[in-house]
């Protein structure tokens, strides 16, 4: 299942040329990943409330066409691959009324405990585990 978390590009955002800064593309995907995780029954309330993190390890972004101070964005938001240790998301950005790709990436993140130490999350919580993989394998847009 996708997610979208839609925005409004705000002034802050923006370079001297009007576009919105490079460094503010992260910023969305982690709050398209945030709501992922919350329509998915995985909060980062609960994750962290049971001392799990999700450290990032990789991240990439593809910069197809900017986005303006006041333009209305959709961050499209996917898990691409799980395991009982790593989860891949895909994110698109797109401009809310054209549709037009603003941007594409993709985060990893590996299930750790408080000390940073890997755990397997299906043994330590198969409950988040097992809710993270029905919505991921859900069909629909939500």
């Amino acid at each position: 299942m996708a997610t979208e978390t839609s925005l409004h590009v705000k002034f802050t955002e923006v370079d001297r040329m009007g576009i919105v800064h490079h460094s503010i593309y992260p910023l969305w995907f982690e709050k398209g990943r945030r709501d992922y995780l919350r329509k998915a029954g995985a909060s980062n309330l609960k994750i962290g409330g049971r001392d799990f993190y999700l450290p990032l390890t990789e991240m990439e972004c593809r910069f197809k066409s900017p986005a303006r101070h006041g333009d209305e964005v959709t961050v499209i938001t996917r898990i691409s691959h799980m395991s009982c240790v790593k989860l891949k998301f895909e994110y698109e950005v797109l401009e809310k009324e054209k549709g037009r790709l603003l941007a594409a990436g993709k985060t990893v993140h590996v299930w750790t405990n408080r000390r940073i130490e890997p755990i397997n999350i299906e043994k330590e919580a198969p409950e988040i585990y097992q809710s993270l993989r029905q919505f991921s394998e859900s069909s629909s847009t939500g």
